[in-house]
């Protein structure tokens, strides 16, 4: 089977993207789109306290060939960052031996842009580790992770035996045991950076600078972002979280119902990045040189949104 067999090459880019930031990768962007109707795929990565830029060359293709690594070295080389550079080429396909023997040999002289090189095989390792399906390009949420559903310094029934203490005439020990249930309801957390520049003849007339976080709830149908104190609950407890246990769940409470994810995460990037499209959309009144008075649209394109995480929970 061949990798990604059904996506064009700009489909390719897109899902490259989506794996990066699955795999850990920082600042996971694409850039814009050259004559040669290619993009590359801009990221960092952190290694011993340094951060390091990756320029990557997506090859939705059957075979690459040394021509390719060393355009890519020359790219890297004139690249604008404030740090060390390396490179990396993704394939479909396979590479030629001249352009593994050329990667090799910049690793080994210790160049300061090495190239790494990932073909078809690997990416089917990438795959298994993510969640990605090879026929379709989707990434499937895998997730076991959910907010305490109660505080484990206490009983499942401690609220209601504190509900009952401010009751006269009941003595809270002596209520009979609580019926106690819970639902783990996924969601998703998306981090998103929008910036765009709308300009006409008088110059720029607006200008969007923004990162947007916020959560949806990701069980079946169409997403939908949560209340504003569900949305604090979850951001502020993502770094505490604890693994689903379905099994060990029940033995504390009498109920346990784990509803599942309705979509893909690349389905959830594609609702986030429309959502944005319409949040950010605005109407823009400026005067034109010869004093007329107009009205514009300013709508940022799908390629202005970068869609930086997105993190689902129970």
């Amino acid at each position: 089977m061949a990798v990604l067999d059904d996506l064009s090459g700009f489909e390719f880019e897109d899902v490259m993207e989506d794996v990066f930031r699955n795999l850990g990768y920082e600042n996971v962007r694409q850039a814009d789109r050259t004559a040669d109707e290619g993009r590359d795929v801009i990221m960092e990565e952190v290694v011993d306290g340094t951060r390091r830029a990756i320029i990557v060359e997506c090859k939705h293709t059957g075979t690459v060939g040394r021509p390719v690594i060393q355009k890519l070295h020359s790219a890297i080389a004139t690249f604008d960052f404030d740090g060390p550079k390396r490179g990396m080429v993704v394939t479909t396909g396979r590479f030629t031996n001249p352009a593994q023997e050329y990667a090799d040999r910049l690793q080994q002289n210790d160049d300061p842009h090495p190239i790494e090189l990932l073909d078809g095989e690997d990416l089917r390792e990438v795959a298994d580790e993510i969640g990605l399906d090879l026929y379709n390009g989707r990434i499937e949420i895998l997730c076991d992770e959910t907010l305490r559903p109660y505080d484990p310094a206490a009983d499942v029934d401690a609220a209601v035996v504190e509900a009952f203490r401010e009751i006269e005439n009941i003595e809270a020990a002596d209520l009979p045991e609580p019926h106690s249930s819970v639902t783990f309801r996924p969601v998703v957390a998306v981090t998103a950076d929008t910036n765009a520049v709308f300009e006409t003849s008088v110059g720029v007339i607006h200008r969007i600078n923004d990162r947007t976080r916020f959560v949806a709830h990701a069980e079946r149908g169409q997403p939908q972002v949560v209340d504003e104190d569900v949305g604090t609950l979850v951001t502020e407890n993502l770094h505490a979280t604890v693994d689903l246990d379905a099994e060990q769940f029940g033995e504390v409470f009498d109920d346990v119902e784990e509803r599942r994810f309705g979509q893909t995460q690349t389905e959830y990037k594609e609702w986030a990045v429309e959502r944005l499209q319409q949040h950010h959309t605005t109407t823009v009144t400026y005067t034109g040189d010869n004093n007329v008075t107009y009205n514009k649209t300013c709508e940022p394109n799908r390629s202005d949104i970068s869609v930086q995480s997105i993190e689902p929970v129970y």
